[in-house]
């Protein structure tokens, strides 16, 4: 935990940076915010003793599932939108260039502004849809690797966000494959990108299981950005980690752990704000390990963030929301693996609605 010492001589190391670093714009630049918008309508409040989580933009989306845009075939969305109403997604995943530079694409080989994809973001814009971009995922080579310092990996982040017309970013870091990431590359970036832009941020981050709650890199990733300054959303991922029992108690559970470490590292923070700066995304239908997500799993998800007063709630993935394959042993990206009606998960999470 930073002393205050320490994070006020950070913060002022990377606004003296902002000064100097070119800030990157593009066809759709999102403005910077007044400071009071920044600072947030708290900043006057009366505080408890310890660290508090960081004043700022928080996301404003309460529910958003993730579209692969990495595997073909390329998802319509527009359909979603069509029959449930709901045109708010997170568009994944944003990668390193092919060659391994610090140039953003889908996946490592689309071209952010490629027309097929542009195509159906303006889709989902025409029914009212807002964007997240999602850095980092489960494969491919990281952003946050290939850049080499904060400054570049933040105009990074923004030439991702411009190309989508977006003010929210979600990094999505996952090291349980034995990748490697800088957390503190990571939350600089995440602090220069929120003071020149006012950009909203996710922190989408991995549970090592029901007790142990957040990872450990995870937690680094938090206090990382806690000590940065950022303001941000903890999006708990529930999903492939051993357990027992009931997977809805599991997920539930490790979700609440979560909340836990998050406010023992916030200890300066009210709780019910805590738990508005945590989200929960599951994994709908058949996961990559043995667990399934039924809608019944789903709606007790929802309905316990819901009760707790939580941020946000997400899935993946909008491809697999329908019962086209049922009984299959494997996860897949193009249906659930279960008997479902269509959009059956996504009408379950639209029930979701987050503390004003």
């Amino acid at each position: 935990m930073a002393r205050p010492s320490l994070r006020a001589s950070l913060l002022a190391t990377l606004i003296a940076v902002l000064v100097t670093a070119p800030v990157v714009t593009g066809e759709t630049p999102t403005p910077e915010p007044a400071l009071a918008e920044v600072a947030g309508s708290t900043a006057d409040a009366p505080r408890r003793p310890g660290v508090a989580a960081p004043d700022g933009p928080l996301p404003e989306v309460a529910f958003a599932p993730y579209v692969d845009l990495t595997t073909p075939p390329l998802p319509t969305m527009t359909d979603m939108a069509d029959a449930t109403g709901h045109a708010d997604v997170v568009l994944a995943f944003v990668l390193a260039g092919a060659d391994g530079s610090c140039a953003p694409t889908w996946g490592g080989t689309t071209a952010l502004r490629d027309p097929a994809v542009m195509a159906r973001i303006a889709g989902l814009k025409q029914r009212g849809g807002r964007m997240t971009v999602s850095s980092g995922g489960a494969l491919g080579d990281y952003l946050e690797k290939a850049c080499p310092d904060a400054p570049s990996l933040a105009r990074a982040y923004a030439t991702a966000l411009d190309a989508v017309g977006a003010d929210h970013l979600d990094v999505d870091v996952e090291t349980d494959r034995g990748r490697t990431v800088s957390s503190q590359r990571i939350a600089e970036a995440l602090a220069l990108l929120q003071h020149q832009r006012g950009t909203r941020v996710t922190l989408t981050v991995q549970i090592d299981g029901v007790a142990e709650g957040l990872s450990e890199d995870a937690r680094d990733l938090v206090q990382a950005a806690t000590t940065a300054g950022v303001a941000a959303r903890v999006n708990v991922m529930v999903m492939n980690f051993e357990y027992e029992g009931s997977w809805a108690d599991a997920m539930i559970g490790a979700t609440r752990s979560a909340v836990g470490q998050l406010e023992a590292m916030w200890p300066g923070s009210e709780p019910a704000d805590v738990r508005r700066r945590t989200g929960v995304t599951f994994m709908l239908g058949r996961n990559d390990m043995d667990m399934t997500t039924s809608p019944d799993d789903a709606r007790a998800v929802v309905e316990d963030a819901r009760g707790n007063g939580y941020g946000g709630v997400g899935f993946w993935a909008l491809a697999r929301d329908n019962g086209s394959c049922p009984g299959t042993e494997d996860e897949a990206d193009d249906c659930s693996g279960i008997a479902q009606a269509p959009w059956a998960f996504t009408k379950i999470a639209q029930g979701f609605t987050a503390p004003a």
